[in-house]
């Protein structure tokens, strides 16, 4: 689906005017890393480089979300304990920044970068990494983090942040639909939500969001009034949640069960791989503050 250009140019500023916090992140995390090797400094280096990904895939910058994109899973091969942080990786690591930074300060401050250059030049850095962490590269997405090791309570981190955000964006499209596509907001966000209810074990939260998406399919010439009663719904489960339901995650309103059949509907879920990398966002908003960049469009999985 071809991106409105409007919405584009508004992504695309919110790209630039937030990358450079993005590669601070990055350039800093490595810098002490070294000596901070923990699990929420790992994710905190991987949020970030995915939240760089999905912004620039959404503002179809190909060259620059591929390497974000083998940037972040080198960042994801580091939680292997396996992997020694030398002086050596660490300058590996740091020139591999370098790839993606330059570049991106490149179009930041011209609008313009050189991409097959950019590809070609991080080609044997990238390669010499990922040849050097191996098996460690090959098994990340094996790998998923333990709240406790996080060191948060996910689902409240998850509600806090990424649950809220998503309640503002419906929140706007339900302020000024005249400019937005209501239904194609609604169903883009309740898939996402979907992975967060299979994730975190929340059916309640879960049944909202095919709800929402069962009355689209039968009411389409509805959707406002469909979003209007699910994000009231949804705004009820993440109340219910952060006063500590870790078990149900609120349930429809008959309002909107009103308006679903009563056969279930095929709902697309963000598979759970995804759905934990979108989480990564409420971790890393535990230590410091990244923006959600994937909000503003459906992330690519395959990106």
């Amino acid at each position: 689906m071809a991106i409105n250009p409007d919405i584009r140019d508004q992504a695309y500023q919110f790209f630039i005017a937030e990358a450079p916090e993005l590669l601070q992140t990055i350039e800093t995390g490595l810098l002490t890393l070294r000596h901070d090797r923990s699990i929420p400094k790992v994710h905190e280096l991987m949020r970030a480089a995915h939240s760089l990904k999905g912004g620039a895939a959404s503002v179809e910058l190909e060259a620059i979300a591929t390497l974000a994109h083998r940037l972040e899973n080198i960042f994801k091969a580091l939680y292997s304990e396996t992997v020694e942080i030398d002086t050596d990786l660490e300058n590996q690591l740091l020139q591999a920044y370098d790839c993606l930074s330059l570049p991106l300060k490149s179009q930041v401050a011209t609008g313009h970068f050189e991409a097959e250059q950019a590809l070609a030049n991080a080609a044997p850095i990238f390669d010499q990494i990922e040849g050097r962490l191996g098996d460690a590269l090959a098994q990340t997405d094996s790998y998923i983090p333990s709240s406790a090791e996080l060191g948060v309570n996910l689902a409240a981190s998850i509600f806090e942040v990424d649950v809220a955000e998503g309640l503002e964006r419906l929140a706007a499209v339900v302020a000024d639909p005249q400019d937005y596509e209501v239904a194609g907001e609604l169903r883009a966000q309740v898939e996402v939500f979907a992975g967060f209810a299979e994730f975190l074990n929340l059916p309640g939260f879960g049944a909202i969001a095919h709800a929402a998406q069962q009355a689209l399919d039968t009411y389409p010439e509805r959707a406002l009034e469909i979003t209007q009663l699910a994000l009231a719904d949804f705004e009820l489960s993440k109340q219910a949640v952060l006063a500590g339901d870790s078990i149900q995650g609120g349930n429809p309103s008959a309002a909107l069960l009103a308006l679903a059949d009563s056969e279930p509907a095929t709902l697309p879920v963000m598979p759970m791989i995804e759905a934990v990398a979108e989480t990564e966002w409420a971790i890393a908003q535990s230590e410091s503050t990244i923006p959600w960049l994937e909000t503003i469009f459906e992330a690519n999985p395959d990106t």
